[in-house]
């Protein structure tokens, strides 16, 4: 994707000098602010921007806009909260402390509560191989307010890595994370038409996870590998899987390895 940085319409210095500065760091052409958006992706042929103003910054591609946002975060938590199972936290062993690899950031719903369920008692660390997902989450984890200070505590300690999992995994030292996590982006998304998160679904990367890439993890983890996918994923057939987590009228499924 040919992407630039610029700054919203009315941008004051500070917010320009963000903008400048960003687009230095992340390798990435910055592009003053004139006109519309859709004018400006036809000047400069630019597939989409990262957009800088007062508030988080956001991505825009095609007429779509992606910010960051807690999402579902702050219902699984509440339910955690009442005393209510995560079908994900529920996977996560029960040895404390735990160090936790959410291999595919993308919105960070995962590595959220995952950090918020886990508390001093864990250290997350995430990766995202798409720069605007990246630039997003990065903003958005250090200065958005969760709405209670255990949830702004879950955010800031999470360490998200600019990183694509298959490199990462190469060269990371062995058994050097107690479980490694998965959710790569489905390619026929559940319920598109109600997530309404074409912006998101346009910046994101569609690596997909493979033999290699679970033998890879075998070699980095210490306790288990957590895959999200679809029930009928040819994935689920590998010998590696210890157990498949599924249940009759939901469109994902959780494969566990435990080593």
């Amino acid at each position: 994707m040919n992407m630039g940085v610029t700054t919203i319409r009315n941008y004051s210095r500070s917010v320009r000098e963000e903008a400048e500065e960003r687009a230095k760091v992340l390798s990435l052409p910055y592009v003053p602010r004139e006109g519309t958006l859709e004018d400006m992706a036809e000047r400069f042929h630019m597939d989409g921007f990262l957009i800088y103003g007062k508030k988080q910054p956001s991505f825009w591609t095609e007429g779509e806009e992606y910010r960051f946002h807690l999402g579902t975060a702050v219902l699984r938590t509440t339910q955690l909260e009442r005393g209510n199972k995560d079908r994900l936290c529920r996977l996560l062993p029960e040895e404390r402390p735990l160090s936790v690899l959410d291999a595919t950031f993308g919105q960070g719903g995962d590595s959220t509560v995952i950090s918020w369920f886990l508390g001093k008692e864990g250290a997350v660390t995430s990766l995202e191989k798409s720069i605007a997902l990246y630039e997003i989450g990065r903003a958005g984890l250090s200065s958005f307010d969760g709405g209670s200070e255990r949830m702004t505590e879950a955010l800031r300690s999470i360490r998200l890595l600019h990183e694509d999992f298959r490199s990462f995994l190469q060269k990371a030292e062995p058994k050097s994370f107690d479980v490694i996590y998965f959710d790569t982006m489905f390619r026929a998304p559940v319920k598109r038409e109600v997530n309404r998160m074409e912006g998101f679904r346009r910046a994101a990367s569609y690596d997909r996870l493979d033999e290699e890439i679970l033998k890879l993890a075998l070699h980095i983890a210490r306790k288990r590998i957590i895959v999200k996918e679809r029930p009928f994923s040819p994935l689920f057939q590998n010998s590696l899987f210890s157990s498949v987590h599924s249940h009759k009228g939901q469109s994902t499924a959780y494969g566990v390895i435990d080593l």
